[in-house]
């Protein structure tokens, strides 16, 4: 069997301190999520995802002069407390995605870290280039178990070729690394794609929206207090959906240097602890 993974990014790349904070304020998390799609299943989901879209954001469609493929509704701007709890029609639809991509034999992705607060971080390159290359160990694993191979689409950067080449060369090393981090199932580096052209990658930005947001409340439910409506609807239905290994790494103490050794690993979405 092959399989095609769809990755985005979720969360900030860049420090934080609080949600309060003048400047540091985006996100407690970073990551990669997305989908994971039997080759044969894509064209299936790809058609019920714009389907989907279509009847659940009708209303913006119309207002819209490009057609209904191209345009994009980013998940952090579906998957606000706002739309979650006046629209019973995005809760209905969401759990209808979820499903329907378990049963196409398809699983969410999603792997991070959960950024110390006043931490010195690492350059956002190998901050990058490290979940990237998580997600495709996460996704050769999978692949291994099952004697299947894949390959891997992202969304595409606006960073630049360099950056680009940069995050590519690194994957294609792994496909040749020395046991046992060598990346066997993995058929060719990365592509990249344009979202606008890709229902599958449109999803998987949503997907990330969706993720985005019940880590954030996982690791910070303190300071997310509203986010809770998240975890209610979403919680049960995207752990349901996801691989076993999909999680948030936290970093305690600055990582870098070095990078990334020093990550201790939580549970994916624990239940926050009682008085948060």
């Amino acid at each position: 069997m092959h399989y095609v993974v769809y990755l985005d990014e979720f969360g900030h790349i860049g420090p934080f301190i609080s949600r309060d904070h003048e400047k540091h304020k985006t996100s407690p998390v970073f990551g990669f999520g997305g989908l994971v799609l039997p080759i044969a299943a894509v064209r299936d989901f790809a058609i019920y995802f714009y389907k989907l879209k279509c009847r659940l954001l009708k209303f913006e469609l119309e207002q819209q002069d490009e057609p209904a493929y191209r345009w994009e509704k980013k998940g952090a701007q579906l998957y606000t407390v706002k739309n979650v709890e006046k629209y019973r029609e995005l809760r209905t639809a969401t759990g209808r995605l979820l499903n329907h991509l378990k049963q196409l034999g398809g699983h969410v992705i999603y792997g991070g870290e959960h950024k110390a607060v006043g931490a010195a971080t690492a350059p956002s390159a190998k901050i990058f280039k490290h979940h990237l290359l998580q997600l495709v160990h996460q996704a050769d694993r999978f692949c291994a178990a099952r004697q299947a191979t894949f390959m891997l689409l992202l969304d595409e950067q606006q960073a630049g070729s360099v950056w680009r080449e940069m995050n590519v060369e690194a994957c294609t090393l792994a496909m040749f690394a020395a046991e046992p981090d060598r990346c066997r199932t993995l058929v060719e580096p990365p592509l990249q794609g344009e979202s606008y052209l890709f229902q599958t990658l449109q999803c998987a930005d949503w997907i990330c929206g969706l993720i985005g947001r019940l880590c954030t409340y996982q690791v910070a439910s303190h300071q997310y207090a509203d986010w809770e409506i998240f975890h209610r609807y979403f919680h049960d239905r995207v752990k349901a959906a996801a691989l076993p290994c999909s999680r948030l790494d936290r970093r305690d103490i600055p990582a870098y240097p070095p990078y990334p050794t020093q990550y201790r690993v939580n549970p994916p979405f624990p239940q926050p602890k009682p008085g948060l």
